[in-house]
């Protein structure tokens, strides 16, 4: 027959302890988790939560509600999502939005084997009205691998500024010390009078490094 110990006293359980698990067991019933939208926050975007973050070059990126973006823009996102899906396994590098006739998106891609497309895309977005691969290489397409912002990272990035704007054009730059850019433009309207905006995003840390004004 087993031996107990007598004369020891029986200590109670310390009421922080027993606090602590029943904290932990709510926790769990009431799923107290960060939310996720702390984990999707675009380079130089900050988070609706403090914890968890991403470092800007390998976070993911930032995705806004559709609805919060100005019409221009979500049509530009929608445009590039079908250039992509007709040139697979592409990157987009240019976008500008052809005024001229029946207005609509004009994308260049550079694909993984090396070839480089031109894609026509509805102003809404939704329907490839031309594709054909282009015969000259351009100079940017070779610097594509080393932007840690995508195109569409600086189009949500332009249109949460400047939600007022028209998107017009995104194309890559460079400035005198030889920084890779996304030069973003918009515009107040479509005529040749309207005002617009240069919007210079560094393609590392997607932090906006200037803003030109052009009337």
């Amino acid at each position: 027959m087993p031996h107990s110990r007598t004369g020891a006293a029986v200590r109670p359980r310390p009421r922080a302890a027993g606090a602590v698990l029943a904290a932990a067991a709510l926790c769990g019933l009431t799923a107290c988790e960060a939310s996720d939208s702390s984990l999707y926050a675009g380079p130089g975007e900050e988070s609706s939560t403090a914890s968890p973050t991403f470092s800007p070059e390998k976070g993911p990126s930032s995705s806004p509600s559709p609805s919060a973006l100005p019409p221009s823009a979500r049509h530009a996102l929608t445009a590039l999502r079908t250039a992509r899906d007709a040139v697979p396994d592409s990157t987009p590098y240019h976008l500008v939005r052809d005024h001229e006739g029946t207005p609509e998106w004009e994308i260049k891609l550079s694909a993984a084997r090396g070839s480089e497309w031109t894609v026509a895309v509805s102003d809404d977005g939704g329907t490839v009205t031309d594709k054909h691969e282009d015969t000259r290489p351009d100079d940017a397409t070779g610097r594509l691998s080393g932007f840690a912002v995508s195109l569409p990272q600086a189009v949500r990035k332009t249109a949460r500024r400047l939600p007022e704007q028209e998107l017009t054009e995104v194309a890559t730059e460079k400035n005198t010390q030889g920084t890779d850019l996304w030069e973003v433009s918009t515009a107040t309207g479509t005529s040749a009078e309207a005002e617009e905006v240069h919007t210079l995003i560094d393609t590392e840390t997607g932090k906006v490094v200037r803003e030109k004004r052009e009337e």
